[in-house]
């Protein structure tokens, strides 16, 4: 249980995600009773709360908006943000080599998700080789 209180604190992953993930870890130790395992409905949102306040509150403009260097950049380091314009509400995470892959396809499959981001934006457009 302690795992899935720091997990939820510092990893960027679901909540669902690393509840699954703890309970597979709790039914394959032996030592572990699962039957005092909470159920995720129950504990869903707590997790969630805790979760929001590890992170920085949205300012109330989009001008405003600063994402933090943890944002910016890759696990191998490089630049994530690509591009951002608080005026045409548009932000470009990429890597520059994703973009040099891209270039190196053919075919690309692109996928678009709508209301499910913050206020400011409605759209998530995603492109994959």
């Amino acid at each position: 249980m302690a795992d899935l209180k720091k997990q939820r604190a510092e990893e960027t992953k679901p909540i669902s995600a690393i509840y699954d993930k703890e309970v597979y870890a709790a039914y394959a130790e032996p030592s572990t009773s699962v039957g005092y395992f909470p159920v995720l409905k129950r504990v869903k949102s707590t997790m969630y709360s805790h979760r929001s306040k590890c992170y920085l509150k949205l300012p109330e403009h989009r001008r405003n908006l600063e994402i933090p260097d943890a944002f910016r950049t890759a696990m191998a380091g490089e630049d994530f943000l690509l591009w951002q314009s608080a005026s045409r509400n548009i932000i470009i995470f990429a890597t520059d080599s994703n973009i040099r892959l891209l270039a190196t396809r053919r075919i690309w499959g692109m996928g678009c998700t709508f209301n499910i981001l913050s206020q400011w934006y409605q759209q998530l457009f995603t492109i994959h080789a």
